[in-house]
């Protein structure tokens, strides 16, 4: 149920910019540390679930601009996905429900259209449904739940929602990849959603699986609220 970082454009060329983005953090990660796992339960200075399992959620419902604007990044956020989709900042629960939302998102002609607004309604605790609406005309909503406190974060009723996990692995021409990511949402002062993700990518050399570095990559996005 991690959401991975993505570009921006239309959804079914996202996944090959992603993994574009993986290939150019590793192009320039020469000489990186080899950080530790970064995500709720990580070890190391990572957050504990369990010591969180009692406190609340914040509430997010609002009615929210559908394209996210970038507040911070690193390089490569700042040149390839410099706004964001609201639909991509929530967990999908499997790939039929996200194949869902691409179906609203993509017109009778085959193109794919942007958000025009997301809104979040609160359920019960750790529990919201989401709808989001194209500009195409279509629509698309499902529950969003919270629910499993050992993957799953809330930092209290004025905080964050957090979480994250490890990739089984990868590789590339050099030697195996793990990755880990983390992704968070909270409300700013002004009321707006933010949605904050972070990726590392360990690289290791094929030959005796030597640490060559860890290339990183996080971003930063406001989606403003809009009136009810």
């Amino acid at each position: 149920m991690v959401r991975l970082p993505q570009p921006d454009p239309a959804i079914e060329g996202s996944k090959m910019k992603g993994w574009k983005i993986v290939a150019v953090m590793a192009l320039g990660c020469s000489g990186c540390l080899h950080s530790p796992p970064n995500y709720p339960g990580a070890g190391d200075n990572n957050i504990d679930p369990a010591e969180y399992a009692s406190v609340a959620c914040p509430d997010l419902s609002g009615r929210y601009e559908g394209r996210g604007e970038l507040l911070d990044g690193d390089a490569t956020a700042q040149g390839w996905a410099k706004t964001m989709r609201i639909d991509y900042v929530f967990p999908f629960a499997s790939s039929a429900e996200a194949m869902k939302f691409m179906s609203a998102a993509r017109s009778d002609a085959g193109d794919t259209s942007y958000p025009k607004y997301g809104e979040v309604t609160w359920i019960a605790e750790r529990s919201f449904q989401v709808s989001v609406n194209y500009e195409n005309g279509k629509s698309a909503s499902r529950a969003l739940l919270f629910e499993d406190k050992g993957r799953f974060v809330c930092t209290g009723s004025h905080g964050k929602i957090i979480w994250g996990g490890a990739s089984k692995g990868g590789r590339s021409e050099f030697g195996p990849n793990t990755t880990d990511s983390m992704a968070m949402l909270y409300l700013d002062d002004q009321g707006n959603l933010i949605s904050e993700a972070s990726m590392q990518v360990h690289m290791s050399l094929r030959l005796g699986g030597i640490p060559t570095g860890t290339a990183k990559h996080f971003s930063k996005y406001r989606f403003k609220r809009l009136p009810e």
